[in-house]
């Protein structure tokens, strides 16, 4: 089977073990004044049922000061709230910069971090009705977690750190991040590629986190045209995902199944 044709199988059905560890809708606005926390306020109480947990999300700004006398200084306001559900899967954050909506381990599907994000939004525009959107972005997080204490990670990943061959080929950790132009939102595929502590003995971590952003206008001007640059960003995501790995972290996610 040529790669594509294979990209493309891995593309059409969802793993039953998929190593999201955060997924989410982020949705950038013109920041609102403060005076619109009440209002923010009110979000919070219409969702309250599904999201009991409710904390402050807090924004700090600091300044230095040179010359005669040296000082700094540091503040904090208040922009919204960080709203979770009972088991603390979905974030709902509700702010005056802005709406996000996550998913976190265990991820189900697509569809329910959309639909949900979608239902949040409508409320969030209709409560506050903002101004221009500035940036949309689709956003996830990958924990791999290969149950080796000693890994070439070339097995695993189709883009590694290409090291100077009068250095040490052997690699404890490394960091890596590549940002690709995405014509069809007009917009940036941030891929970075991470070591982290593994979670478990004998064993490493490598998080694979792939973010796709627009901030072109023409995306989100009307509510179909910035869910249908929502479906495309996902629909990158998931290309760049596989064409990032190899068969070897495929066999890792386990069966394949609808869902």
């Amino acid at each position: 089977m040529q790669v594509l044709e294979k990209i493309q199988e891995f593309m059409s059905t969802p793993y039953s073990n998929a190593p999201i560890k955060e997924a989410l809708i982020d949705i950038r606005i013109e920041p609102l004044g403060a005076d619109q926390l009440n209002l923010i306020e009110g979000i919070c109480a219409r969702v309250k049922e599904q999201y009991p947990k409710k904390k402050d999300r807090v924004h700090f700004e600091g300044t230095m000061s040179v010359g005669t006398q040296v000082g700094a200084s540091a503040a904090q306001r208040q922009v919204g709230y960080v709203l979770e559900s009972a088991d603390s899967r979905f974030v709902f954050q509700n702010c005056l910069d802005g709406f996000t909506f996550s998913i976190l381990r265990p991820y189900g599907a697509w569809q329910e971090l959309r639909d949900e994000a979608r239902k949040l939004w409508a409320l969030y525009r209709e409560v506050l009705n903002p101004g221009r959107i500035s940036r949309v972005s689709v956003r996830f997080i990958n924990q791999i977690d290969i149950p080796q204490n000693s890994i070439d990670y070339k097995d695993y990943f189709r883009t590694t750190p290409e090291v100077s061959q009068d250095l040490p080929q052997s690699l404890m950790g490394f960091f890596m991040q590549l940002c690709f132009p995405v014509e069809q939102v007009k917009g940036v595929l941030v891929l970075t590629q991470a070591s982290v502590p593994p979670t478990e003995l004998n064993s490493n971590s490598v998080v694979l986190d792939i973010n796709v952003y627009t901030e072109d206008a023409e995306a989100f001007s009307t509510e179909e045209r910035l869910w249908t640059a929502i479906e495309m960003m996902r629909n990158l995501k998931n290309e760049y995902f596989e064409r990032s790995i190899t068969d070897k972290t495929r066999a890792l996610f386990g069966h394949k199944e609808d869902y």
